[in-house]
């Protein structure tokens, strides 16, 4: 490793983090990979800022801060108390502190820019991270998140990506406490490098959508006799507008469309025929259907078949918008209407008796099975 390898590798093992002394001065404490020492920077008069140094710096750093769009939240300081660079807190407030010396090599070597610019960027990202306010000083995590950082800029500022990783590759593969090994932090360099030029996608934000109008309600006529059931495989709940009242041992309710029984059936209980009439399903979530089936009349026998009023058509409506008509057949049987993806995701669906087979002795009309998937 060059004397410049050095010195630039120091520099990247380094941020300070203020600590009260016995003698009431703030001191930095700026760790290396050997350790930490304690140094003393006082607070820079108004003037310091005018330096031929402080001017060279801030054109490196406005040059960094001009890719990245985002404004300085520090000052710049020139001290001999650091052996290159750090990003330290003075008296509450945040400084890049640099050493003359330091910068002033590369007046005789401009073919180092890539490494001066990485280290400048990676102390400016401990500042724009917020890093330098936790008060825990180095620590791994924060080192690469500031050399990735470090990586975007570069790649942003024309260098490659072997350029933009030329002074970590100088690191040693050793880890610390407070820094991760070489490897981790070339990596972290690529990341950032890769970042800028695309070739990995940027974090994903959340993305505010503009509120969807709800769905409308199920209709308020078919919510009055229910039952909990399962229905497209899921929970959901079966609701009928009218139920015939029991008659002897026989019941009518909603329980019995779904129970696999073809003795049992739901039957309306207005008068007339039961034009008007339906049913509605109620989802526990959205869901594309792909078939309604079922069976019609009342199926307990050929007699009570044929004696029962039978459902010639529904009329078929969702949460979603659709309205068909459901056109049936005079037949005990299970019949279906298939390929009902097409109709869209529904929170619920209703159908209603439009018109019907008439029965031979009854009016009422009957519906032993249902079935949604």
């Amino acid at each position: 490793m060059t004397w410049r390898g050095a010195w630039l590798a120091a520099l990247l093992m380094v941020f300070g983090t203020a600590a009260q002394a016995d003698d009431g001065h703030d001191h930095q404490v700026v760790c290396t990979v050997g350790g930490c020492k304690e140094i003393n920077i006082p607070k820079p008069r108004y003037s310091d800022a005018n330096a031929f140094s402080v001017q060279q710096v801030w054109s490196v750093v406005d040059t960094i801060l001009s890719v990245s769009g985002l404004l300085p939240n520090f000052q710049v300081v020139e001290t001999h108390e650091v052996g290159n660079a750090a990003a330290v807190v003075i008296d509450g407030e945040r400084y890049l502190a640099f050493n003359p010396d330091w910068i002033a090599q590369y007046k005789s070597d401009p073919n180092a820019q890539w490494q001066l610019y990485g280290v400048m960027a990676h102390e400016v990202g401990h500042h724009l991270q917020g890093h330098t306010i936790t008060g825990t000083g180095s620590r791994p995590p924060t080192e690469l998140e500031a050399d990735e950082y470090a990586g975007f800029i570069l790649a942003a500022l024309g260098a490659s990506v072997s350029e933009a990783q030329s002074l970590w590759a100088t690191l040693s593969e050793e880890g610390s406490a407070t820094h991760p090994p070489r490897h981790q932090r070339l990596a972290a360099v690529e990341r950032g490098w890769l970042r800028r030029k695309g070739q990995v996608s940027e974090p994903v934000r959340p993305v505010v959508q503009p509120p969807q109008p709800a769905s409308p309600p199920p209709p308020a006529w078919a919510m009055r006799h229910c039952v909990s059931t399962y229905a497209a495989n899921r929970p959901a709940q079966l609701c009928f507008s009218s139920v015939l009242s029991p008659q002897g041992t026989n019941s009518y309710g909603p329980a019995n469309a779904q129970d696999g029984n073809g003795s049992t059936a739901w039957v309306e209980g207005v008068s007339g025929q039961g034009i008007g009439e339906g049913f509605v399903v109620v989802f526990s979530e959205p869901v594309l259907l792909s078939e309604f089936s079922l069976r019609n009349g009342y199926t307990k026998s050929d007699r009570t078949f044929t004696r029962n009023s039978r459902v010639r058509s529904l009329q078929a409506s969702t949460s979603s918008g659709v309205t068909k008509r459901v056109s049936l057949q005079d037949s005990s049987n299970w019949q279906s209407v298939q390929n009902m993806q097409s109709w869209g995701p529904v929170e619920w669906i209703a159908f209603r008796i439009d018109d019907v087979f008439a029965g031979t002795h009854y009016q009422d009309t009957a519906i032993t099975e249902l079935s949604f998937k």
